[in-house]
């Protein structure tokens, strides 16, 4: 690996929260495996992954990945750490309390101004903050129309039926659109984002904090090179939670603090913008004092549901004297990591799309989520004008299935 000033990384830890969502540790693990297949066609190496075991109760599940190509050898321990049963009881309740939940989380994000910091950090967020309700909206409007089309045939009992039809169809439409689209599923999200951000969610803090013990547990376990803390979407605020609650950890056990935290298709700012977002704002302080923390944070424009340009720090309104970037951020090219016709076939499905930071490559490019989590490069390596691998190493374009 010519140019790399550090040592490969032979043995290294990986702990990821994904964003708000029901996909389960063994979900997540059977979507690593298959785009393992994309990931060794496309660089020509060898990666295995073992089968997952559960962790604490099922709130985590890990599985060795092992890797070797011209470039050496690493066994990566990739650590899933879930909250998919707690997403699964917010989708469980009555659709009247999802629905009232949401109407407050959404009129908090309003009256707070928090909505128009969106708008002001990046317009493309804000308008997929705004989606749920446009379609809620539009439901209740297909029935009042519908309620004001047969209340005017002024039959007797028109009223009575115009408020039964009206009612169905805005019924009928919305449970279709809602389901289809996951406008019910981003009703939850908002909510839970609102209620945590509030300290309004114990559940998910006696989670951050058994993650936090989870991970404190397993890397004085065994030597590793490089200790990788991962947050996608959601997660991207989740893991600054855990990784505050680590640095806690560690330090109460008189351990030496030295991680690297990677967000990629982050919404951390959906939290951190919000006025009352007081507690977040505090960890991000904590985790900026400690130098032997690292931060990197890749960011893409396709991808509505993250920030696209905007550094988390800063515009939470923080500062640090830190010599380097806290984070290190870089832009990312979706259509330069993927064939024409695979960019193609997802560039028009946003929830594919933001998947893309942790699925395959299906071309050479400087950001490989796989690599990043398998490979013998470190991440502080990552660098726009440098391919994880040497020249020597034959780079396949490869077809992504989609």
């Amino acid at each position: 690996m010519s140019g790399f000033t550090q040592p490969p990384v032979t043995r290294r830890a990986v702990f990821l929260v994904g964003g708000y969502e029901r996909n389960d540790a063994a979900g997540f693990f059977r979507r690593i495996r298959r785009e393992l297949e994309r990931f060794r066609s496309c660089w020509s190496v060898g990666a295995e992954l073992a089968e997952p075991q559960s962790l604490a109760g099922g709130i985590a599940a890990t599985a060795a990945a092992d890797y070797h190509g011209l470039d050496g050898s690493c066994r990566s321990e990739l650590t899933f750490l879930s909250f998919d049963d707690i997403v699964r009881r917010d989708g469980a309740r009555p659709f009247a309390m999802r629905l009232f939940a949401y109407i407050v989380a959404f009129g908090d994000y309003v009256f707070s101004g928090t909505m128009f910091r969106f708008f002001h950090a990046n317009w493309r967020f804000a308008l997929y903050f705004l989606y749920p309700m446009v379609v809620l909206a539009a439901s209740a409007w297909l029935g009042t129309l519908a309620y004001r089309l047969v209340a005017s045939l002024m039959f007797p009992g028109a009223s009575v039926l115009a408020a039964v039809v009206g009612l169905l169809i805005a019924v009928v439409f919305g449970r279709y659109i809602g389901r289809r689209y996951f406008v019910f599923h981003l009703m939850d999200l908002w909510s839970f984002s609102r209620e945590h951000l509030r300290c309004r969610r114990p559940e998910m803090d006696e989670r951050i904090d058994a993650w936090a013990a989870l991970i404190a547990e397993r890397t004085a376990a065994a030597p590793y090179d490089e200790v990788l803390l991962v947050g996608h979407s959601t997660g991207g605020a989740i893991i600054l939670d855990v990784a505050d609650r680590l640095v806690q950890r560690l330090g109460s056990e008189d351990r030496k603090i030295d991680f690297t935290l990677l967000t990629i298709g982050s919404t951390s700012l959906k939290i951190a913008l919000h006025p009352a977002a007081v507690r977040a704002r505090a960890r991000l302080e904590t985790l900026a004092q400690h130098q032997s923390i690292r931060w990197i944070e890749f960011q893409a424009l396709t991808d509505i549901i993250n920030f696209y340009k905007c550094d988390p720090f800063r515009m939470a309104g923080l500062s640090h004297d830190r010599a380097d970037a806290f984070p290190r951020m870089f832009q990312v090219r979706f259509r330069e990591m993927l064939q024409p016709e695979a960019y193609k076939r997802i560039k028009r499905n946003f929830f594919r799309v933001h998947y893309q930071f942790i699925s395959a490559n299906s071309r050479c490019y400087f950001y490989d989520f796989l690599m990043i989590c398998c490979g013998t490069r470190r991440l502080e390596a990552v660098a726009p004008d440098r391919l994880p691998l040497s020249p020597a190493v034959t780079c396949k374009q490869t077809e992504l299935t989609t």
